[in-house]
């Protein structure tokens, strides 16, 4: 398998982006928690996955990001 280089400008820019989408996962599953079974219910939690995904993404092209215990749960 080939590797690729990647440059410090764009591991920081993934990290920033990382960050950001782990201030809105936990805002979102926040917003979740307000509302009981319905159509809310359900974008919200489509949101989320999408959210999770694109943190992986970014998680990865970082490199080796720390992220707590509790987010690496909810990312899978």
């Amino acid at each position: 398998m080939r590797g690729y280089a990647i440059t410090s400008d764009l591991r920081h820019s993934c990290r920033v982006h990382a960050r950001l989408l782990d201030a809105f996962i936990e805002l979102t599953t926040a917003e979740l928690e307000r509302h009981g079974p319905g159509f809310v219910e359900e974008s919200l939690n489509e949101l989320l996955e999408s959210l999770r995904a694109d943190r992986r993404n970014y998680g990865m092209l970082a490199g080796v990001v720390e992220v707590e215990a509790e987010m690496i749960e909810n990312a899978a």
